[in-house]
């Protein structure tokens, strides 16, 4: 496809559970997330989930959270929030490998890694850089994703971004990296179960 490699492109993971859960809560949980394109940014996504009997979600952490909420922090914000001793640390990854450029796309291809050093799976990061505001991105995307597979064997991380977004506060309209790494959360809640 002629693309030109630009460099290895990282991003760490960190599940911690609340010691002592409040207001009816089955489950209080925070996610760190560090992404090498931002090395001093630091998210964490905070989701709590009521118990409703049903099901969990699979499809990362939109499913049954009643409350989702998306800090961004420095280095410091994040050792204060790990050091408070509110969170229990309970796994950890890393997504891993090779951005490209092609065109108006910035390709990240990454193996997901457990803190066992397995692989867990391949996350493909497509980002559109265009010159011009094109209207149906969604579309554009899934057709660049088509040259590198079928549609059978590509798996989005939670099926309605848009809801997961509007319910942590992110327009729709203008994307960021606080977009991608809401999806990246996602992403690595699904591959760390394929741990057990």
């Amino acid at each position: 496809m002629g693309g030109e490699k630009v460099g290895r492109h990282v991003v760490h993971c960190r599940l911690f559970n609340r010691k002592t859960l409040t207001d009816g809560y089955i489950n209080q949980r925070m996610f760190m997330l560090r992404m090498s394109q931002n090395d001093d940014l630091v998210y964490a996504v905070l989701a709590n989930e009521k118990a409703h009997g049903l099901a969990p979600s699979d499809n990362g952490i939109e499913g049954l959270m009643e409350d989702c909420s998306l800090l961004e922090c420095g280095l410091d914000g994040a050792n204060i929030l790990q050091q408070v001793e509110i969170y229990a640390f309970k796994s950890d990854g890393q997504f891993e490998g090779t951005q490209y450029v092609v065109g108006d796309f910035v390709v990240s291809v990454c193996t997901f890694m457990s803190r066992n050093n397995l692989p867990r799976g391949l996350i493909i990061e497509v980002q559109y850089s265009p010159c011009y505001t094109v209207s149906h991105v969604d579309m554009l995307i899934d057709e660049f994703l088509s040259n590198f597979a079928s549609h059978d064997h590509l798996r989005k991380p939670v099926d309605n971004m848009p809801a997961l977004f509007d319910k942590v506060g992110l327009p729709n309209t203008e994307y960021s990296l606080k977009h991608t790494a809401l999806q990246y959360v996602a992403a690595f809640n699904i591959l760390r179960k394929f741990e057990k």
